[in-house]
This record gives structure tokens, sequence and C-alpha cells, in this order.
């Protein structure tokens, strides 16, 4: 995320702040500065790594979101990238109102702890994830490539850049782009928290799991959605259709089926990389091990 006046190099698409819910935080003395540790499974060696990391030193590629003009520099610098910063900043704000909702009893059974606001913000949070990895950029610029033959690379990941990423430039072009349209997947979808008692939620460098449409609802509208939220807590999105009245609790207690589920969906829709905040206990390494022989067949 954009620092104050100081040019951000190191762009993360898997942003610092929802990773440091995943991870344990430091702070040392001199200078008062707080760190954030997390471990990483590779899920193509299938091995973990011997320390936690650095948040800061992962999910990032230099200069992921810049625009360059035809001599090759950057044009207005880290633009996209506080773009992305105040979304995160307001993502921040829902996601610790909702660990503050988990904790106390009295939330617990109520219909109504999201303000349409912060609705808004988590879904717009939740579909820019969708987009703004290098993987998912890269296949943006190959197909303009595919399609326009006499495009150059630099003119193909600018367009790209500008259609898959919002820019709050103007109104009218925003609306068009992809991940404006993809908000509206998410559009009139219940949302629901599940909790446990441990630090035993993973996630990945692609945290967000999508079940298709079956037809019953609608062509465009997901049977379901999970999101790793923290180390405790799964946001589902299902459409409204499909939820009973005296079932809309806002949270609910995740029994071993659910952890089981969301653990092996997790580590299914894994690109490279498996995040916890603990090191993974043997039953976890099984269900990622189940999960990626199952991505095999």
């Amino acid at each position: 995320m954009a620092n104050g006046d100081k040019p951000t190099v190191d762009e993360h698409y898997i942003p610092q702040m929802y990773l440091k819910g995943f991870s344990t935080v430091k702070t040392s003395k001199k200078p008062n500065k707080e760190t954030a540790y997390i471990w990483q499974f590779n899920v193509k060696s299938m091995q973990q790594t011997k320390v936690p990391v650095n948040v800061c030193n992962i999910c990032f590629e230099k200069d992921l979101y810049e625009i360059r003009d035809n001599t090759g520099s950057i044009v207005a610098q880290n633009y996209i990238e506080r773009i992305f910063g105040l979304i995160e900043n307001n993502t921040r704000r829902v996601i610790n109102s909702i660990i503050h909702k988990s904790q106390n009893e009295k939330c617990l059974n109520c219909s109504r702890v999201f303000s349409e606001e912060d609705k808004s913000y988590l879904i717009i949070f939740l579909t820019s994830l969708l987009y703004r990895d290098p993987q998912t950029i890269e296949r943006g610029i190959k197909f303009l490539e595919e399609k326009h033959p006499n495009i150059d690379r630099r003119e193909a990941r600018n367009f790209t850049l500008m259609n898959l990423l919002p820019l709050n430039i103007d109104p009218e072009w925003d609306k068009n782009t992809i991940i404006r349209s993809a908000v509206l997947m998410f559009d009139n979808m219940f949302l629901q928290v599940g909790i446990t008692d441990d630090d035993i939620i993973i996630t990945s460098d692609r945290p967000l799991i999508i079940w298709p449409s079956n037809g019953k609802i609608s062509e465009y509208k997901p049977q379901a959605v999970a999101f790793p939220l923290t180390s405790r807590l799964v946001l589902y999105l299902y459409p409204t259709d499909i939820i009973k009245p005296d079932e809309r609790c806002c949270f609910f207690k995740m029994n071993d089926q659910y952890i089981k589920e969301i653990q092996l969906n997790t580590a299914m829709h894994a690109q490279n990389w498996i995040y916890s905040k603990n090191k993974l206990s043997d039953d976890q390494l099984k269900i990622i091990t189940e999960a990626r022989v199952r991505m095999e067949h």
C-alpha cells in the first residue's frame, strides 16, 4: 500500500493488512515497530518453510500496478496502489468491527450486524482480489495481444490495468471496468461469519472461493462464496433466495465439518502458497494433501 509521499515499489496483490489476520505480530523496542510473521506452505513442493516469514516479503511484485508511457517511464506513480490503499483501509475497519462483534455474546444471535456500507467495502475488496494478481493481469495482456496483433505489450498492459482495476478517474469509464461489473455478481447476497475457537483457519495466494451457479438461482450468481477472514473467522456469502429468514443469523460456530471443508477448498484454490498463523498440524497436512490429489484428477 502506498505510504504518504514515499513511493511504493513492492506492490502487494495479497494485501499485508489481510495477511496480518493470519500472522503473529511482534513488536521491537528500538525502534518501536510491529512486524507480522506468517507460516507458508508451498503446494507445488508440498513443503512448509522452516520458519515463519515477514508478510511484507511475500505476495508482491515490483511496480505491479504502474502504467507507463511510450518511453517506459511510469505515469502517475502509485495511483492504482493508492486506490487499493483506500479500499484496504476501509476493509480493515470492517474486519476489525467483525472481530469485535464476534467476541460479543450479544451480537452472536443478531440477524443484522453489517451496514450496507460495510457490505459494500467487503464486496469491493473481495472482487479486487479476483483481478489484481499477476497471473490474472498477464491473462488480460495475452488476450489483448491475441485479439490485436499490432498492439505492443506496454499498451496491452496499460489497457489491462485500466480495465481490470478500479481507477476512480471517470465514473462512466469506471462502471464499465471488469471489476465494477463483477461487483454485481455479489449483489443481494446474505453475509454470514463462521467462528472457530482456535487459530486454525488457513488462507492462500488465491483466497476467494467461489462455487459457480448451478442454474437454479441465476446464471451469474454464485451458489456460495467463502473467504477466510482471519485465523478464526470465515466470511460466507449466499444468495438471499436460498437462506431462510429463520436461518439469517450473522454469526455461527463452525463445526469440524465446516472447518475441514474450508481448509480443503482453500488448499484446492491455492495457486502456489498456503498461509497460516501456526505451523500446520498433521491433520491439516493430510487435508492439504487430499485437496491437491483431487486437483490432479
